[in-house]
């Protein structure tokens, strides 16, 4: 009952910020000296970008391929879907977004953090009048059952009645298929399936969907090898039982335990 009300409080406060001034205007235009940004209610540049090599990247070539053609399609003006990589923790999914820097010299990007979703509007109206095509950012997203972001951003993707700037391209990953707990409601509803419905169709709303799974054990090794040579190292007597060990207590062959290893 406790968490019934909270969720009820928390709905209508959000009814309140809504009915209590008008909406936010366009946010100040991002620098056009940068190409990263995270928002924090602006455009803030990121001095030093993460980047990844895609060669780097491996046990993904139908997903990387699928996704780049995307890219490509939305960098040529073309119709193109926004993109949910899911999929096991350190399987490669934000590793594969920071590639793009690489790859596509041309696309900006901006990182949104989860609890400033509600903002998406203000930033989406500063970047309509920019040149460049962005990538909107959300990792690691995951709702509560009762969080309404959820239903925002699914509004946002795909079903409000306000015309998103063509420039933009929504890219999101997450450990969860379906971005919210799938679960039963509790509640006493006389047809549960139908919320659980209403949970998942966020997921729904992305036209790319791109799964991300744990390394065979030849893909692991192989992983492992190529990050020590990229760190100038040639593989040493015995680096295959250690990164096996190391896979070992950490439960997945993934490609941040490969990156891990090697270090």
């Amino acid at each position: 009952m406790t968490d019934t009300i909270q969720a009820l409080l928390e709905k209508l406060d959000r009814i309140a910020q809504l009915l209590g001034g008008p909406e936010p205007g366009a946010a100040a235009p991002p620098d056009p000296g940068a190409r990263a940004f995270v928002w924090q209610g602006r455009f803030v540049p990121v001095g030093r970008v993460a980047e990844v090599d895609p060669d780097l990247l491996l046990g993904m070539d139908r997903q990387k391929a699928a996704f780049y053609a995307n890219v490509e399609r939305f960098l040529a003006g073309a119709p193109a879907h926004d993109v949910l990589l899911w999929g096991d923790r350190g399987t490669g999914k934000s590793s594969l977004v920071r590639t793009l820097f690489r790859a596509f010299p041309d696309l900006a990007l901006v990182e949104v953090p989860e609890p400033r979703i509600p903002e998406l509007p203000a930033l989406l109206e500063g970047l309509a009048a920019d040149p460049r095509r962005w990538v909107v950012y959300l990792d690691d997203l995951s709702f509560a059952g009762t969080d309404d972001r959820y239903r925002e951003l699914k509004v946002l993707l795909e079903g409000g009645i306000r015309a998103r700037p063509e420039n933009t391209l929504v890219v999101a990953t997450s450990n969860r298929r379906h971005l919210v707990p799938e679960r039963f409601p509790n509640d006493g509803e006389i047809h549960p399936q139908e919320g659980v419905a209403e949970a998942i169709s966020l997921a729904d709303r992305f036209g790319l969907s791109l799964g991300f799974y744990p390394f065979d054990p030849a893909t692991y090794r192989e992983a492992v090898a190529r990050h020590l040579r990229a760190f100038g190292v040639e593989p040493p007597p015995g680096w295959e039982t250690q990164a096996e060990r190391w896979a070992l207590e950490r439960g997945i062959r993934s490609g941040r335990a490969a990156l891990q290893a090697a270090r």
